[in-house]
């Protein structure tokens, strides 16, 4: 059926905002495609391989919103340089992880004047004169991510961030997490300069005091969302009981890994915050009756963790989950003393609930004979409970029938589940996108079966139960699959590779760690699976010089 191209370019646009990768594919149908899928690309990652042709892909993607640079190891300078002088009018720029900060006069920043979001994270040797400099080049700014969570950085210093305040009162957004050496100074200088700021994280700055968060609190007039991390902890000093009144547009906040107090927490449900969101993972002092006095206080929470609260009881999170009806996100994950029972209290309950983590708890030691409703069916679309040794075929089949529009489905660890549990939940859950089943050790084989996963685009399997027999049943009811994940399969060989993804013409990348793989086995797959982008080799697996460049020119990379 013909449609004017204006329609095919909004087709191609919703494609590209699910994942671009998939516009490739779209490309090669014709010359009229070829063009429409060039205008509506408007993200692309800059790897070292991609830098040859660098001159090229920016004359083909003339309307480039977000570049960002993915395990870059080359001269940043030179390529920044080809980007700036590309005439793109860019939006976002992520040259997060490089040993350096780059020049900004000679790799031509300046010229990127319109530029809204920089993330700048974990850049080893970040210097006072790089920030002054982030503040000059782009004045425009409104997003800046600073932060260090997984490297040591170098110091980031009051001086610095007030300067950069100074040169930015567009300022939204700003991460300084990991910070060390800022103190209150900084958060001053940002509420005073930044008027305009929305959203804070300030997790592992250890000289942040509660007289800086207090004063960014009442001050900071728009603020939405603040992280905070290691609050109530010494030498830092409590809250005024009225810290929270001033931040009337506050929806989201992580108080995650700090000490409260009963008084801080009722201080919290007393200000009426426009609240949405509320992190309080690993908090130290939180007792029951301070955590139902605030959640009767904020029962239009969308989102909530609790995530390593030993304290909570199955009676507690059912008195709790009256008042959280709203919610669509919650997190329980490590909370030793839960069970199956308030997994389906919170499904029955929060009708809206749509993603449930709950890893590592006590799920499935409860008495199984107590059944729920399963004529109410929840629209629970992603479910998160791996590492329950007691959780068995009894309870994931309940689960199954109970919530059949899965998407996302991580139950790995389970040991007690079996092929019968599992074929109970692949029949049931017909939407499933993503499954993780590794390391279930009971899980022997799959054996024939009658269905197909269509929809089934990431596959994590516990590798023990994946025989001579099994590959065919796997390429039969995953013939959809995106990502193959087959680490830890000792016995898978290479016939059973091929035999798995013969069928997968979409697949993109294959973990094959463990797995007994020969060299033979990845050039079938580089020559075979045209689709192929990414493939992981065994443990101690060398590719040879030719087998890499012979999957560099099919587009794929052998690590």
């Amino acid at each position: 059926m013909d449609l004017p191209e204006a329609c095919w370019e909004l087709i191609c646009k919703l494609i590209e905002k699910d994942d671009y990768r998939f516009l490739e594919s779209v490309s090669l149908v014709s010359t009229s495609f070829l063009s429409i899928t060039n205008r509506v690309r408007s993200t692309f990652t800059i790897t070292d391989r991609t830098v040859p042709l660098l001159h090229r892909h920016l004359r083909r993607f003339r309307n480039l919103k977000r570049v960002s640079f993915h395990h870059f190891t080359k001269n940043p300078v030179s390529t920044l340089l080809q980007v700036s002088r590309s005439g793109l009018d860019l939006e976002s720029l992520d040259v997060w992880g490089m040993p350096y900060f780059p020049d900004s006069e000679k790799s031509g920043m300046k010229m990127m004047s319109n530029l809204k979001e920089f993330n700048v994270g974990a850049i080893k040797e970040l210097r006072e004169i790089d920030l002054v400099s982030i503040g000059l080049c782009f004045p425009s700014l409104e997003k800046l991510h600073i932060g260090y969570i997984d490297f040591l950085p170098g110091p980031v210093l009051d001086s610095a961030i007030i300067s950069l305040s100074q040169n930015l009162p567009g300022l939204l957004k700003i991460d300084v997490t990991g910070n060390t050496l800022m103190t209150d100074k900084s958060l001053i200088s940002l509420s005073r300069n930044c008027v305009l700021l929305r959203e804070v994280i300030l997790r592992d700055c250890d000289l942040i005091s509660s007289d800086g968060i207090e004063f960014l609190l009442r001050n900071s007039k728009k603020l939405e969302s603040l992280a905070v991390s290691g609050i109530g902890w010494p030498p830092k000093e409590s809250f005024s009981t009225d810290a929270f009144v001033y931040a009337r547009c506050l929806s989201e906040l992580d108080l995650s890994g700090s000490s409260i107090s009963v008084e801080f927490l009722r201080s919290i449900a007393d200000a009426k915050l426009p609240l949405k969101k509320l992190l309080l993972s690993y908090c130290e002092g939180i007792d029951f009756d301070g955590l139902l006095y605030l959640v009767s206080k904020y029962q239009t929470l969308v989102e909530l963790s609790l995530k390593g609260s030993s304290f909570l009881t199955d009676e507690m999170v059912t008195k709790l989950v009256v008042f959280l009806r709203c919610l669509t996100s919650v997190n329980l994950s490590w909370c030793s003393k839960l069970t199956g029972v308030t997994f389906f209290n919170i499904v029955e309950t929060c009708v809206s609930i749509k993603r449930v983590k709950m890893r590592v708890t006590s799920f499935g030691v409860e008495e199984t004979s107590k059944e729920v409703d399963i004529n109410i069916k929840s629209g629970l679309k992603s479910l998160y409970i791996s590492g329950h040794q007691s959780l068995g075929d009894e309870c994931i089949e309940k689960i199954s029938r109970h919530c059949p529009f899965l998407e996302t489905l991580d139950f790995g660890g389970c040991n007690a589940i079996t092929r019968d549990g599992m074929l109970q939940v692949l029949r049931n859950c017909g939407n499933l996108t993503s499954l993780n089943i590794e390391e279930c050790i009971d899980i022997k084989c799959i054996g024939v079966v009658d269905f197909e996963l269509p929809k089934l685009e990431t596959l994590r399997t516990c590798g023990n139960w994946i025989n001579e027999q099994e590959p065919y049943t796997i390429r039969k009811m995953c013939g959809g699959l995106l990502t193959l994940d087959l680490r830890g399969s000792f016995n898978v060989r290479s016939r059973g590779v091929k035999e798995i993804v013969r069928r997968c013409t979409r697949l993109r990348a294959i973990f094959l760690d463990k797995c007994e793989a020969d060299d033979e086995v990845f050039t079938w797959l580089v020559c075979e699976i045209p689709s192929l982008k990414k493939i992981v080799g065994p443990s101690g697996f060398s590719p040879s010089l030719e087998l890499k460049n012979l999957a560099l020119r099919h587009g794929c990379v052998i690590y």
